[in-house]
């Protein structure tokens, strides 16, 4: 074959693939809006109130976009969320995972009570089974603010155990630099430095409405297996894990194993800002120490014990606080 024949060839294989993936490519468009349209009837078939000022699919060639603008939902029970522009795109030659991302205020409303944050910026992926969402600076006007927050949850395959109620879910959700409303607390940082949490959803989550699936999965014995709990609010730390559940009346019941340290600086702390006397301090910093075992890193820790049952939060079998109870009914369709 001559080279003049082969570059023919080549232009033309080239042509025809060019315009193959054109109409691939908007085949795709076609069929995303068209997703994005049943999404939504589905869900106005189930009650909620769906709806958006404009909505386009950009991207050719190399991205699959839908932009949808001034968008608003309203679930059956009455809570709405409204911000300025979503995005959600994907790579046309690997649908199945997709990108979402938006900026701005968000409005939400739950019936009479509203409230209105500001992102820079929201990201989240989502394939079958995973979803990975990251926010960057979260600000509310109270003063609350959070410089980064991210959660990750996956489906994960069932496995027998022991108890019959094998892993469904894997979760973490973690938040960095959080600035708490309120005047500051003497002898802590300004900021919590740190907030995570990790575990694992023990049982089978029913598919139906969130507030039904919650209450199924509650009868059927789900558990929540939590291996990893820390909070990091200088000079005082917490670390631990534990489990739980919701008891017969949909109320939280909670165990957990906990280890508190850094109680040295924060004696130093207290102590130096007037609230102890600097004797107190001390004697404190022994009892404390007597009591304390080294953790995983060597630090002296407190064991500390803490529980929530019948509606109160328990350090070992010390009644600290009342906790208020989950209010259900506000949860339903009016």
């Amino acid at each position: 074959m001559s080279a003049r024949r082969l570059a023919i060839f080549a232009v033309a294989f080239t042509v025809l693939a060019a315009v193959a993936y054109s109409l691939y490519w908007f085949h795709g468009a076609g069929q995303a809006r068209n997703h994005v349209q049943s999404w939504a009837d589905a869900r106005r078939a189930q009650g909620w109130k769906v709806q958006w000022q404009d909505l386009e699919v950009s991207g050719f060639p190399l991205r699959l976009t839908i932009t949808v603008t001034q968008p608003e939902l309203t679930t059956p029970s009455g809570l709405s969320w409204h911000t300025g522009q979503i995005r959600v795109w994907s790579n046309p030659l690997w649908p199945d995972s997709a990108h979402l991302s938006t900026q701005g205020r968000q409005d939400i409303r739950w019936r009479d009570r509203d409230l209105t944050v500001e992102v820079e910026a929201l990201t989240a992926t989502m394939a079958p089974g995973t979803m990975d969402a990251h926010v960057h600076t979260l600000r509310h006007a109270s003063g609350f603010e959070a410089a980064d927050l991210a959660l990750s949850t996956a489906a994960l395959p069932p496995r027998p155990t022991a108890t019959g109620h094998p892993a469904s879910w894997r979760f973490a959700l973690s938040s960095r630099d959080i600035a708490l409303p309120g005047p500051e607390l003497q002898g802590f940082a300004p900021h919590v430095a740190l907030a995570e949490i990790s575990g694992r959803v023990m049982g089978d989550v029913p598919e139906a409405p969130p507030m039904a699936a919650i209450a199924g999965w509650s009868k059927q014995g789900g558990v929540l297996e939590l291996d990893h709990l820390a909070v990091d609010w200088p000079p005082l730390g917490l670390e631990g894990d534990g489990t739980a559940a919701l008891d017969p009346h949909g109320q939280p019941l909670v165990a957990l194993s906990t280890r508190i340290h850094g109680f040295d600086a924060a004696m130093d702390q207290l102590a130096s800002n007037g609230l102890v006397e600097p004797a107190t301090g001390r004697t404190l910093k022994t009892i404390l120490g007597l009591m304390s075992k080294p953790d995983h890193r060597g630090r002296p820790a407190i064991p500390a014990p803490l529980s929530i049952q019948d509606g109160q939060l328990y350090l070992g079998p010390a009644r600290l606080a009342p906790v208020p109870a989950i209010p259900w009914a506000d949860f339903a369709a009016p």
